[in-house]
């Protein structure tokens, strides 16, 4: 009287191997999907928002603040075209200079549009 041969049972099956891996494989696309979906919120604002208003590039470089440009405030405009990416805009025959009529407009154009709001710094206070 033989023995029949037993059957052998084993306690690990496939199944939750292919569950691990789903789960790693879920893991690492949810990993390499946040920080794209973080930085997407995020723009650029100085190119969404376009050139500074004519009011604040103003207000930038009239000195005096008489809301005119007297000679040295328009040299000082000329030299900072190159330097001063706020002020391409306002060179309308796009030649590399801010000629008087270009000056005359930015000075219009200020006039006609208030100032944008600036952000005020918080003084520290003294530790006494």
């Amino acid at each position: 009287m033989g023995r029949s041969p037993t059957k052998t049972t084993t306690t690990h099956t496939k199944r939750p191997m292919k569950t691990r891996y789903a789960l790693i494989a879920g893991i690492s696309l949810l990993a390499l999907a946040l920080p794209t979906t973080a930085l997407a919120g995020k723009k650029n604002k100085k190119k969404e928002d376009g050139p500074p208003s004519a009011a604040t590039v103003l207000a930038k470089y009239d000195k005096n603040s008489n809301g005119k440009l007297e000679d040295t405030e328009k040299e000082a405009i000329r030299a900072a075209l190159e330097k001063d990416p706020d002020l391409k805009p306002y060179d309308k025959n796009s030649d590399g200079k801010l000629d008087d009529a270009e000056l005359d407009a930015l000075v219009k154009a200020a006039a006609d549009t208030p100032p944008a709001p600036t952000k005020k710094k918080k003084k520290k206070k003294d530790a006494a």
